[in-house]
C-alpha cells in the first residue's frame, strides 16, 4: 500500500487535461481579438481624432463669431482647417499638433455627402460651421485595409455628431432652411455667366 506520492509511470488524469484546455481556450478567447482588431482600431482612432476636431471647430466659430471650416483633401488623405477672416480671406488654422494632419496608411474617406456639393469622392471640400452654431449637414464615410467601415453623420442646425459603425445611408437629406443667422452664401464666379 502506497501513500503520499503517486507512482512516476502515473500521467495526467482526463479530467486535469480538460481544465488545462478549457483555461488554454479561455484566454485565447479574450486576447485573440485584441491582437486581430489592433488593425481596425486606428480606424476607430481616426473616426474619434476627425469628431474631436469637429466639436473643437464648432466651439471656435461659436467663441470667435467667425464662419470656420473643416477641408478634407481626398486624393491625399488630408484633414485641415480654415477660418474666414474679418477682410473675407481663408485663413489656415494651426492647432497644437493636430491640424492639419494626414490619415493614417491604409485608412480613407471614401465619401463624403456635405450640402453644398453633395457627394463627393475625390478632390477637395469642406464642412462649414456657423457663428450660431450650427453645422453643415455633412456625412463622412472612412474605410481601413481590412475593409472595416465607419460614418461620421453631423446633423445640420444642432451639430449632433452620431459615429456609425459600418456605411450609413441616409433615405432623405436634410432639410436646408439656409444660411443660418441670416449669413448670404456667396456665389463665387455669378458675375462670368
Amino acid at each position: 500500500m502506497m501513500h503520499g506520492r503517486p507512482s512516476p509511470a502515473a500521467g495526467f488524469t482526463l479530467l486535469e487535461i480538460m481544465v488545462v484546455l478549457f483555461l488554454v481556450s479561455l484566454v485565447a478567447l479574450l486576447i485573440a481579438p485584441k491582437l486581430t482588431l489592433r488593425k481596425s482600431d486606428d480606424l476607430g482612432r481616426t473616426t474619434r481624432k476627425i469628431v474631436r476636431e469637429i466639436r473643437g471647430l464648432q466651439w471656435k466659430a461659436i467663441s470667435t463669431q467667425r464662419m470656420v471650416r473643416l477641408d478634407y483633401d481626398l486624393d491625399r488623405d488630408r484633414i485641415s482647417a480654415s477660418e474666414l477672416a474679418p477682410s473675407g480671406d481663408l485663413v489656415s488654422l494651426k492647432g497644437p499638433g493636430d491640424r492639419p494632419f494626414l490619415l493614417p496608411k491604409g485608412i480613407r474617406i471614401t465619401r463624403i455627402r456635405v450640402l453644398h456639393q453633395g457627394k463627393v469622392r475625390d478632390g477637395k471640400t469642406f464642412t462649414q460651421f456657423f457663428p450660431s452654431g450650427a453645422v453643415e449637414s455633412t456625412t463622412i464615410s472612412l474605410r481601413d485595409r481590412l475593409d472595416h467601415r465607419m460614418t461620421i453623420v453631423i446633423r445640420p442646425i444642432t451639430g449632433r455628431i452620431r459615429i456609425v459603425a459600418g456605411e450609413y445611408r441616409d433615405r432623405t437629406p436634410p432639410a436646408y432652411y439656409g444660411a443660418p443667422g441670416g449669413e448670404i452664401p456667396s456665389l463665387e464666379g455669378a458675375d462670368d455667366q
